[in-house]
């Protein structure tokens, strides 16, 4: 995950495609940064499927 990312680094809803008011609305998530992120979570147990 770290190797796919350089910000808002722990923040797991944005990783997983949520987004925040201020971004830019052309703004989308990576698909492969939203696949290691769940990778990672499950990893870590923190997403529970």
């Amino acid at each position: 995950m770290l190797q796919q990312t350089e910000t808002r680094r722990g923040n797991l809803s944005y990783f997983l495609g949520g987004k925040r008011a201020s971004d830019p609305k052309d703004w989308s998530p990576s698909v492969d940064v939203v696949k290691e992120t769940i990778k990672f979570a499950m990893s870590m147990e923190r997403l529970d499927v």
